[in-house]
């Protein structure tokens, strides 16, 4: 699983050849082969100078290569079946620091979802013109487990339990973002 030697030097260019892409194209193999849990990291979006820079070789990487993985999940009909989950820590300031940088900015910032449970092309929430605040749709990480877990078909709401002590699967205090779940 883990050589990729054994993919066609076309699928290696597709995925790209930059560690991203070499990990994104691993995640779909060992998707292929049954792993329920994949995690592939694209680093580096911590731009408190020379933003553009960064974010210009960044980006570069990552759509060219998130497309290209969700295009073969679709074409192998593991989309229906695979959540995919592209999320980070925080959002960027609005606005460029002095080293043509950007902070991080906790009061608004995207996550995208796709795949298992998810209707395609659904945006929920915005922001002020600024990007500034949430001025519509605000949603927190109990939300986002609850529609993770729903979009599973898993229910939130029960319990796990630990040594004999029940732990709710998400958030008592939320739910699921409905409008996006198919």
């Amino acid at each position: 699983i883990f050589d990729l030697a054994k993919e066609s030097p076309n699928d290696r260019e597709r995925y790209g050849n930059h560690e991203f892409g070499r990990h994104c194209l691993l995640a779909r193999r060992l998707l292929d082969q049954g792993v329920t849990f994949v995690k592939v990291t694209h680093s580096n979006y911590d731009t408190h100078h020379e933003n553009f820079d960064f974010h210009i070789e960044q980006l570069g990487e990552f759509d060219r290569t998130f497309a290209t993985l969700l295009d073969d999940l679709a074409q192998r009909g593991m989309l229906d079946s695979t959540l995919v989950v592209v999320a980070s820590e925080f959002g960027r300031t609005p606005r460029i620091n002095r080293n043509y940088g950007r902070d991080h900015w906790s009061k608004a910032w995207s996550v995208a979802l796709a795949g298992c449970g998810i209707k395609g092309g659904v945006v929920h929430g915005k922001t002020n013109a600024n990007g500034t605040a949430v001025t519509d749709g605000q949603v927190n990480g109990g939300h986002l487990f609850h529609t993770y877990l729903r979009a599973m078909k898993l229910n939130p709401e029960k319990n796990h339990y630990h040594q004999g002590r029940p732990i709710p699967m998400g958030d008592p205090k939320a739910e699921a973002i409905k409008e996006v779940l198919a």
